[in-house]
């Protein structure tokens, strides 16, 4: 999403973010004369990787997403190894970046642990999570955190109009309150010109159905769109409170949809 090919109008630098001064802080931190190891905790698409990377620019030396790898493998960790180890231009750092590090297996936090406390002075490890409370002691003890702020509406809705001045005001206001602070799930959607979940839902109605096609076949289909799209369910049912701890219950997206369909 943050390519000029797939999003041209993506912030290229901090300041162009929503929300720049309240990532500041993060800058601070990494760019500062002897800058710690850092947790960047936070909730899905508040631009916590993005942040990170206008940031650290070509300071990266390894990113990894442990979302594909939650044991670190032989082969990561040993990436992991050479990188934190190999020696650099006396006062530069080189940055190793963990998406999703909260997802890491308790042996794998134990290695970045034990490889933390060898690693040369010129090494720092970013741990990027949204659960932090997975995050083991040790490896909190030996690093700084930066909360990651939640953005207003009016700052994801200003965001939505910037990228796609076709969309109206209205539907970016919704979009803005639907996302909870999600602004690539609420960008994504004004890219496409959809209205939220309802919008996208709608449009499907819309469309004949195919034929022999039962409801519950249609159920699924609507719910595979929802997430090739990257909608959000969570919008489609709105206060009825069915929800559970990890997300929202995805049978309930199925019974709304299945009372849109009656």
């Amino acid at each position: 999403m943050d390519t000029k090919e797939h999003d041209p109008h993506s912030p290229r630098s901090l300041e162009d973010m929503a929300g720049a001064a309240e990532w500041a802080p993060l800058s601070a931190l990494i760019k500062g004369a002897s800058p710690p190891h850092i947790i960047i905790s936070g909730g899905a698409g508040i631009g916590k990787s993005l942040a990170a990377r206008l940031i650290l620019d070509s300071s990266v030396a390894l990113w990894l997403r442990c979302s594909q790898d939650p044991t670190l493998k032989i082969d990561n960790r040993d990436k992991i190894k050479a990188t934190a180890r190999r020696r650099v231009q006396e006062s530069t750092i080189h940055w190793i970046v963990l998406e999703h590090a909260d997802l890491l297996h308790s042996d794998a936090q134990a290695f970045l642990r034990r490889i933390i406390e060898t690693s040369t002075g010129a090494s720092r490890f970013i741990l990027e999570t949204r659960n932090l409370s997975a995050i083991s002691e040790p490896l909190m003890s030996r690093a700084t955190l930066f909360n990651a702020p939640i953005l207003q509406p009016y700052e994801i809705r200003s965001e939505i109009i910037r990228r796609n001045p076709a969309v109206s005001i209205d539907v970016a206001d919704r979009l803005a309150v639907q996302a909870e602070g999600n602004i690539r799930w609420a960008t994504l959607q004004g890219l496409g010109g959809s209205d939220g979940f309802h919008g996208f839902l709608a449009a499907d109605l819309q469309m004949d159905q195919i034929q022999g096609e039962t409801k519950w076949a249609r159920v699924l289909r609507v719910m595979e769109a929802l997430q090739t799209t990257g909608s959000y369910p969570k919008a489609a049912i709105g206060g009825t409170g069915w929800e559970r701890p990890g997300g929202v219950c995805p049978w309930a997206v199925a019974a709304k949809t299945l009372q849109c369909l009656n």
